[in-house]
């Protein structure tokens, strides 16, 4: 005879993302890092640049900022989901939301949009220094005539 199946909802819904978020961040980093590194050793030895290029930080700024923009917001909407579900299976009647240890991806969430906001923060630094830098090298000296 065969067993029926139903849908499971002892699964853990979101548990080890944490840990891959992570490492794909130090996967991005690492990358970057022996990118620039090439970069750098290019410019030095067979093209022998004298201004270095600054638009490889300027990129990682804006890949790590989407990247942590939608990991936190997906990690929050998956924590809520994730409470939710588990307190309706719980109770059959209206969701008693607790305030107990299952909200520990809803903080990871948070602490990676706040590090989103500060990347883009930084992003705009950068370019406005750039542009300031830009602006002062390209104005013309004064000459004093006698």
């Amino acid at each position: 005879m065969e067993k029926q199946q139903s849908f499971n909802m002892n699964v853990p819904f979101i548990e080890g993302y944490d840990v891959f978020f992570v490492k794909l961040v130090l996967s991005i980093f690492i990358f970057c890092a022996l990118l620039s590194i090439m970069n750098f050793l290019r410019d030095k030895f067979i093209h022998k640049t004298a201004n270095p290029r600054k638009e490889e930080f300027t990129t990682l700024l804006i890949v790590l900022n989407k990247l942590f923009y939608i990991a936190g917001f997906g990690f929050v909407i998956a924590n809520i989901i994730s409470v939710l579900f588990s307190e309706i299976r719980r109770n059959s009647n209206f969701p008693n939301l607790r305030v107990g240890g299952e909200w520990d991806y809803l903080v990871f969430g948070i602490i990676l949009i706040f590090i989103g906001i500060a990347l883009k923060s930084s992003r705009k630094v950068i370019k406005k220094e750039s542009s300031l830098s830009n602006n002062i090298d390209e104005t013309p000296s004064p000459t004093i005539k006698k």
